[in-house]
């Protein structure tokens, strides 16, 4: 797994997470399907750069610009970071 520096956050994108339980779930789509997509998405935080300057903690959740996620690609896996300035909001659970 990759180590966020230089004031990055690695994530995962609501859209992977998505992606990940349609495949579980088996739900067959048709070729020619594409999701609604907003300029915003929700993402889980898997770590943390020690320089990030906003308060997110890993396991939280946040809403960061969809177009600004980098997908980084080492050993076979595909990661997910975005630099800390493209953080929208801390998503906080109403419970």
């Amino acid at each position: 797994m990759l180590k966020p520096r230089n004031r990055h956050i690695l994530i995962t994108p609501d859209f992977i997470q998505n992606q990940q339980q349609r495949e579980q779930v088996g739900i067959l789509l048709p070729e020619d399907y594409s999701e609604t997509k907003s300029k915003y998405c929700s993402a889980k935080v898997l770590d943390v750069s020690p320089d990030v300057s906003v308060s997110v903690k890993d396991n939280s959740d946040i809403l960061v610009d969809r177009a600004m996620i980098e997908a980084i690609e080492h050993n076979g896996e595909t990661s997910y970071m975005i630099l800390e300035n493209y953080v929208i909001a801390q998503i906080e659970d109403d419970t």
